[in-house]
Order: C-alpha cells, then sequence, then structure tokens
C-alpha cells in the first residue's frame, strides 16, 4: 500500500492491463489502457469484446480473462512479446504482479454464457454458475468440442425432440440451447392452433454419443428431420426423458409451461379460461383484466350476483337451481366461443377400411353349404387310425369332478 502511495504521489503514468491467457499459458490477446480509479467501464467493456468475439468461433476455449490495475507503465512488456510463443516476458509480468486469484480472473466460457445471456458479468452471477446445470451442461460441450477440434475423441450430449412429423437434435453449446427453447416457445404459444393437429405427444431425450451424424443434425436444428433420417434411428434404443402430452387442453399447456419455464400467450390464457368453464362452471372473472371475453359473461356474472342477493333475502329461494341454469348456460357460452376461437381438436385415427376378401374361390352357394357341412361333420367326431387298418374312436377325457 504503502509502495502504491507513493507511486501515485510522483504522478507516475499509470496504465491497466488486461489479458485473455489460454490453457498453454500463451497470451491470446490483451488491451492496455490508462488507469482510472474506481473505473467500472473498461475491464467490463474487455469482458464484452472479448465474448462476442469467442462466440464467433467453433467452440469456446478455456481461456482465463485477468486484470492488472494501477500499474507503472513502465513495468508493462513491450507488446511485441505479450503475444505468441514469446511470452514469457507476460508471464512473469502476471507472476510479478500478483499472479492469477479469484479477484482478478473471470473464465471466458463464464463471460460467454453471462454475454449470450444478458446478464452483469458480476461476483454473484459468476458464483451462481457453478451451482447451474445449464451452464455445466454448456461448459462439458465446449469442452468436448475443443476435444474434437484437436482430434481427440469425444462424446456430447444431445437433446433430441421426437414428435409425429419428426424430430430435431440440439446441442449443449449457446445456440442450441437458445434453439430448444425457441422451440418449445413456439409449440406452446401455437399449442391450441391447428398448425399442430394431429401432435399428441412430444419425447425428449437426452443421449450422449460421439456420431458425428448427430453433431452434424445438431447444426441445423431450426428444421424438423423425418424419423427415417440416418442418424435418428438412435432413438429406438433409447427411453424418452420426458413425455409431454400435447392434446389441446389447458392442464397439458399448464404442465409443458410450468416444466419448461416458458411463457403463457394471452390468447392461450383465453382458450384455458374457456376450456375450464366449459368443463367445471363459471367463477367470477371480472376482476380478470387479461380475459378477452368479460363482456359476454357479463350477464352470468350479474344473474350470480342477483342470485346471491335474493338467497339472502328469502328463506326458500330455490338457489341451487337457479345456480345451476346459470352454470349451464355459461358452459354452453364457453363451447359456443371455444368453437368460434377455432382450436385444433383431439386427434382420433380412424381405422383404415377393411376389404371383405372373395371366400367362395369361384364356388357357387349350394357348393359352400355342402363343403361347410362336412367340415362341422368331421369337427363332431374326431378319429384316428390305429394299426391293423381298424378305426378306433379317438379317447375321452375324464370329465373332473366338480369341487364342492
Amino acid at each position: 500500500m504503502e509502495k502504491i502511495k507513493k507511486t501515485l504521489s510522483s504522478k507516475t503514468d499509470l496504465k491497466s492491463l488486461f489479458i485473455e491467457l489460454q490453457p498453454d499459458n500463451r497470451i491470446n490477446s490483451f488491451t492496455e489502457v490508462s488507469y482510472v480509479p474506481f473505473d467500472t467501464v473498461s475491464y467490463p467493456s474487455f469482458l464484452n469484446l472479448t465474448a462476442r468475439i469467442a462466440m464467433d468461433k467453433d467452440f469456446i476455449p478455456d481461456n482465463l480473462l485477468l486484470r492488472f490495475e494501477g500499474i507503472p507503465a513502465k513495468d508493462i512488456p513491450p507488446m511485441d512479446t505479450m503475444s505468441g510463443k514469446e511470452s514469457a516476458e507476460a508471464l512473469r509480468f502476471i507472476a510479478s504482479h500478483g499472479g492469477i486469484t479469484d479477484e482478478n480472473t473471470v473464465p471466458l466460457r463464464k463471460a460467454v454464457y453471462l454475454e449470450a445471456h444478458k446478464m452483469e458479468v458480476s461476483k454473484e452471477n459468476l458464483q451462481e454458475l457453478d451451482q447451474s446445470p445449464c451452464y455445466q451442461h454448456f461448459a462439458a460441450h465446449e469442452e468436448a468440442m475443443e476435444r474434437i477440434a484437436a482430434g481427440k475423441p469425444a462424446k456430447l450430449f444431445f437433446t433430441i425432440t421426437e414428435t409425429p412429423r419428426g424430430a430435431r437434435v440440439f446441442g449443449d453449446g449457446l445456440s442450441g440451447g437458445r434453439d430448444f427453447q425457441n422451440y418449445l416457445q413456439t409449440l406452446a404459444d401455437h399449442f391450441f392452433s391447428r398448425s399442430l393437429q394431429g401432435m399428441e405427444a412430444l419425447r425428449i431425450y437426452r443421449i450422449e454419443s460421439g456420431s458425428r451424424k448427430l453433431l452434424e443434425l445438431s447444426k441445423d436444428a431450426r428444421n424438423t428431420i423425418p424419423l427415417s433420417h440416418a442418424g435418428i434411428d438412435i432413438l429406438k434404443n433409447y427411453l424418452p426423458s420426458v413425455t409431454f402430452d400435447m392434446r389441446p387442453k389447458g392442464e397439458n399447456l399448464d404442465r409443458f409451461i410450468t416444466a419448461n419455464s416458458l411463457e403463457l400467450s394471452t390468447h392461450n390464457r383465453n382458450v384455458m379460461t374457456l376450456q375450464d368453464i366449459a368443463d367445471r362452471g363459471y367463477t367470477h372473472l371480472s376482476a380478470d383484466e387479461s380475459f378477452a371475453y368479460r363482456k359476454e359473461f357479463a350477464p352470468i356474472e350479474k344473474g350470480i350476483r342477483e342470485i346471491t342477493r335474493q338467497r339472502d333475502a328469502e328463506r326458500n329461494y330455490p338457489f341451487e337451481k337457479k345456480m345451476e341454469e346459470l352454470q349451464t348456460a355459461a358452459r354452453f357460452l364457453a363451447q359456443t366461443l371455444l368453437n368460434m376461437e377455432d382450436i385444433r381438436k383431439e386427434y382420433r385415427p380412424v381405422p383404415p377400411a377393411v376389404t371383405v376378401p372373395d371366400v367362395s374361390n369361384g364356388l357357387n352357394e349350394e357348393q359352400i353349404r355342402t363343403s361347410a357341412a362336412e367340415k362341422r361333420k368331421k369337427m363332431s367326431s374326431p378319429k384316428e387310425k390305429q394299426p391293423g387298418g381298424t378305426v378306433k374312436a379317438a379317447p375321452r377325457k375324464k370329465q373332473a369332478k366338480p369341487k364342492l
């Protein structure tokens, strides 16, 4: 501390140096800026820029982003010795200025992950990533991709979705995770739409494989692949991790959205409310500003308030009967509005037409009757041929005595 005070008092030219260090201790990039006390802009800018550059590569390397502040300019090695193979001077500089600590270091993969999710690179967020399964999947994916780029064998995890229309393959990289979440959100947004007619179930698989075919398919995750496509046949060896009922019912959409942390659209909320009324009857919805059919149900709401007042005023008022009449009207209105919404119907497969074969084989009706009678006669008296040409009736089985 005393040394720093002396440095500041002598008005020495001070710098801040930000370094991107590779696992082999080579310097990949660095930035030198003038030191400003309590600077909250320069280092975050370096983190964001370095992260965005890394996103354009085939994989995110396991590099470290280092920060050294308030360093006399004379102590910083020349720029031509700060990168490439000739980085011994840079390493000596790092060692002589505190080395690599938790306080001055941010892993590049964490910086990239936070930048991709539009989150601040703060100490709290960095610590939370250590407990995040999504980040752990991302980091393992990038580690495997780095091994593959080096010509080494590696296995990756893939998320594969299967519907009657085909399959999609998603990797655990940034684009794979984003495409997977967008796909699920699209399904949620169109849950009641006729565009999903016939989709009764969504099966999701988590598969670890070294298949290069799956890796290639994961790069085209926005397109649906026929189930007969090469590489997709791997699904027959696995059970789905989870299966979602995709039939157009509110409880199915609610489970799908909740399990996958998706958003519920206003239209879908209206459809779910109508389905609930059609199934269980009307409840007070006057306070629900998002419900699009409050005006249509206003007479039902008014009627419920009126019969409630009459029940309190008249001892023998037929409240249950009046309520049932109102609920019947509410269910009918809800079903009518659902029909107007033109939502998709539940898929019910039609059995294929059965063609009755021609059993006559050219025989007329009299011949068929004669043939059938002969078969019945043979079946009624089974016999077996014995040695010596004699014919003996087949032995009867003894009848078991009934148990009392």
